[in-house]
Formats: C-alpha cells, sequence, structure tokens
C-alpha cells in the first residue's frame, strides 16, 4: 500500500509541478528546461539507485554509449525546435486551415486551452504508437528501431538510446500531424511536457506500483513487456493505452510482474554497446542477418536438428524485423557492424 502511494504520488506530482512550471514561466522552453525538466531528470536518474527494479550493473561499454545517444538526442532536439518554429510560422493553425481545405472555424485554437492541450497530446500519442509499431512491423523501419530495444533493461539514461533517423522521424511526423489540428503553440509545449513526464517514467528502473492506472498509462510497468525478448509479449507501443486497448496491443501478464529477458531476439554479432556500430547497423543489417543464419545453421547440424530456433519458433518478425533473444543461443562476437558492413 505504501509503494502504491508513493509511486502514485510521484507520477501525479511530477505532472501537477510541469505543468504549475510552464504556466508559472508563461511557456518559456529555456525556463521550462532549466527549473523543472532537468531537476526532474536528476531525480528520476537517481531515484534508480535508491529503489532499483532491477540491479545498476552496467555493461561494457554502456555508459559511454548511451551517453552518445543523448548527446545525438540533445542535436535532434534542437532540430527539433527549429522544425517546430518553422511549422507555427508557417502554419500555426494548420496547412488544412491555412489553405481553405477546411474551414478556419474548425481549428482546435478556437477552444478553450485545456481541450487544446487534451487535443494536441491525444494527437501526438496517436501518432506515436503509429509510427513505434511501425518500427516494429516493417523491416526497414526495424533495422533503426532494433538499436533502441538492444538494452538489457529500462532505464532512464538509456531511454534516448536511438538511431538518430529513428528518431526523427518518429517524432517530426506526430509533430507535423498534431500542429495540423489548429491548436496553439503554448498548448503544444504544454502537452508535450506532460508527455516528458510520462515518457521518463516509462524507463524508470525503480520498483513502482500503480496498479489500475496502468490500464491508462504506459508506465515502467507496462513498458518493460514492450521491452521483453518474445514477440508476442513486444506490445504497448503508446504511453497512453487507449490505442493499445483500441487495435488490440495491450499487454500485461497478470502472474508476472516482468518478462523473463529484455533485449534482442537475436544478439549473434549485433553492437549492443558499441555506438558507431549501432549508428552504422542499417548498412550492415543484411550481412548481420546473414551471419546470423550461418550461425545458425551451424548449431543445428552439431545438435542433429534439434536445437537450431529460439524457443522452437520462428516467425517472419523474428527472423527479418524481429525482437529478441538476449542469450538464448551459443556465444558469438557481438562485434561493431562496422567491421561487418
Amino acid at each position: 500500500m505504501l509503494k502504491r502511494f508513493f509511486s502514485c504520488l510521484f507520477l501525479f506530482g511530477s505532472l501537477a509541478l510541469g505543468i504549475y512550471t510552464v504556466l508559472h514561466v508563461h511557456f518559456d522552453p529555456g525556463k521550462i528546461f532549466s527549473y523543472f525538466l532537468a531537476p526532474y531528470y536528476i531525480v528520476a536518474t537517481a531515484m534508480q539507485y535508491i529503489w532499483p527494479e532491477q540491479p545498476n550493473e552496467f555493461e561494457k561499454g554502456e555508459v559511454l554509449n548511451d551517453w552518445l545517444h543523448n548527446a545525438a538526442l540533445m542535436a535532434i532536439t534542437s532540430f527539433q525546435n527549429f522544425f517546430v518554429h518553422t511549422l507555427v510560422a508557417y502554419s500555426g493553425a494548420g496547412l488544412l486551415f491555412k489553405f481553405g481545405v477546411l474551414p478556419d472555424s474548425m481549428a482546435a485554437h478556437h477552444l478553450p486551452f485545456w481541450a487544446q492541450v487534451a487535443i494536441a497530446y491525444l494527437s501526438f500519442d496517436f501518432m506515436f504508437y503509429v509510427t513505434h509499431r511501425m518500427g516494429h512491423e516493417i523491416d526497414f523501419f526495424w533495422r533503426l528501431h532494433s538499436v533502441h530495444h538492444c538494452a538489457h533493461r529500462l532505464s532512464v539514461l538509456n531511454a534516448s538510446r536511438a538511431h538518430p533517423l529513428d528518431l526523427i522521424w518518429r517524432r517530426i511526423l506526430p509533430i507535423f500531424v498534431t500542429f495540423q489540428t489548429g491548436v496553439s503553440q503554448e498548448a503544444f509545449i504544454l502537452s508535450g511536457v506532460i508527455g516528458s513526464v510520462l515518457a521518463t517514467i516509462t524507463h524508470m528502473n525503480v520498483r513502482f506500483s500503480f496498479g489500475a492506472i496502468n490500464y491508462i498509462i504506459g508506465t515502467n510497468e507496462i513498458h518493460r513487456w514492450h521491452h521483453s525478448n518474445k514477440i508476442e509479449e513486444a506490445k504497448n507501443f503508446s504511453v497512453f493505452m487507449l490505442w493499445d486497448h483500441l487495435f488490440g496491443t495491450y499487454v500485461n501478464p497478470p502472474d508476472r510482474s516482468r518478462p523473463a529477458r529484455m533485449g534482442l531476439f537475436n544478439e549473434n554479432f549485433y553492437p549492443t554497446q558499441s555506438y558507431l556500430g549501432q549508428m552504422l547497423i542499417p548498412l550492415g543489417w543484411k550481412k548481420m542477418k546473414a551471419r546470423q543464419a550461418e550461425l545458425e545453421a551451424q548449431q543445428h547440424r552439431q545438435t542433429g536438428g534439434g536445437a537450431g530456433m529460439h524457443h522452437g519458433t520462428s516467425t517472419p518478425h523474428s527472423l527479418s524485423a524481429g525482437v529478441v533473444d538476449s542469450g538464448g543461443t551459443a556465444s558469438a562476437p557481438s562485434s561493431s557492424i562496422a567491421s561487418t558492413a
């Protein structure tokens, strides 16, 4: 009961403090980051060492790799802010309204402010669901998104582990669609802070307990299943779980608190802790898959045909676009894709 109380207090307290800060500094992005987001990230990171869900045991190269990813995120965020300012300047009320395709009276900026915030958040999260699911189910996008899934546990630091191209397209498209609803820039900023609070919680390595809230918000208890090495468990694509409920991708097994493994279905020859290798993964993907298939065939021959596949199954997703087993096969060098491309 105490853990549930503390978990909910942190969630709703963070949201309340974030909203208050945004309104108090009059939507100034720099002040929002300095007064709220930066301290929030520091507190969230520190909590992982005070109350961890999994031991904070870092693999060789993991910390450097994730810091490089965070540095890349900062650069991409700067580009994103430029994109948002340009978008607002040329189509702040939405292109469909600007060019008369739809009457301006239908634009969201005519609605009360909090209705605009809700529209902005739901629009962005829906497009996040769409692009995120595409990242898992379309081979080309999975080559990029697999970088995020090669981590073996959740943490605030590896929440930003992602290929830059994956980050850019899964941010820019939702932002573009959101602004076409005609919401104000202020509503978008506040919805973004709300999203940042929730997205950080999804990756916190903290022993939270949210109970029924897990059916509404993709907390870290829910997001762990998204990082499962079993394809049937690697769902929960949104942060606001409405979309997963609607499209049948909500996963929350009642008999277990987290998946047995997190990571990739087949990590052989995958650069799990090499930043350069992860940047080059799209170029070396086919060669890596060929080497994995060769190793698997060799194991199949050595065992007389009895242990070739992980978990004894094979699906198109697991072989071409698939998520994950971080240790189900005989070991092979996780060398950088840079050396295999």
